[in-house]
């Protein structure tokens, strides 16, 4: 997980391994080595990918020290000082039969579907829309309260879609489950006009990404330079 640090202007990549009992989590300065990061807070097991927003990462996990329902968390990691805190999910925002918040079933590398966004500077929860075009989003009103709130959106039927990413214009990005032929479309939803646009990538061919086999689709309003780490 990729975060940055406002105050010393520094670009840190935060690694957490999903074997949760070797409880191992390191952490390099951008251009740097790795080196071992402590976790006091509790043992967890991540699931979903990192939020970077204000100086601070989040992730979605799970306690494996406590059962379901009220296992589930939200990670957050302190950029610049490299220490951890817990973001508690009310149990009652856990679907029936759910595992926790992020995964359904009890495989361990089940695939979640849900991403964390920003949501006006708050940390925000949202899933993929079902058949139905129907999602909802929750947010952290208040971590230390544990005061959530939870909203639903409905979209245009007949559209299979994943949440990518937010943006600074208040819209999430959305992509195809199932990239088929012709250019690449992207799906932006207004969460406070609940307006739609669509983006379509002429240049770039979408039977390319079948020939692979495989296909990544990252999406982002910012951008830099590449650098490997």
């Amino acid at each position: 997980m990729f975060g940055y640090d406002p105050i010393e202007d520094q670009y840190k990549v935060l690694a957490v391994d999903d074997w949760y009992w070797r409880g191992q989590h390191k952490v390099a300065v951008l251009g740097g080595g790795w080196r071992d990061v402590m976790c006091v807070a509790c043992p967890h097991m991540p699931h979903t990918m990192g939020l970077n927003m204000n100086g601070t990462l989040y992730y979605g996990a799970s306690r494996t020290d406590i059962d379901y329902p009220d296992n589930s968390i939200i990670m957050s990691f302190d950029v610049r000082h490299e220490n951890f805190n817990i973001i508690k999910v009310p149990s009652k925002f856990v679907p029936v039969g759910f595992k926790n918040m992020w995964v359904a079933t009890y495989w361990v590398r089940e695939q979640t579907d849900k991403t964390l966004i920003n949501y006006g500077g708050k940390v925000g929860v949202v899933e993929n829309p079902s058949d139905q075009g129907r999602f909802r989003l929750w947010v952290v009103e208040d971590a230390e309260r544990e005061e959530w709130s939870m909203h639903t959106f409905l979209l245009p039927t007949g559209l299979d879609l994943k949440v990518m990413d937010t943006f600074s214009t208040g819209e999430i990005c959305l992509v195809p489950n199932i990239l088929s032929g012709g250019p690449l479309r992207l799906y932006y939803y207004n969460l406070e006009k609940e307006s739609m646009r669509i983006v379509t990538i002429k240049e770039v061919n979408v039977s390319y990404f079948k020939k692979a086999g495989t296909s990544c689709v990252t999406v982002s309003d910012l951008y830099e330079s590449f650098m490997f780490v």
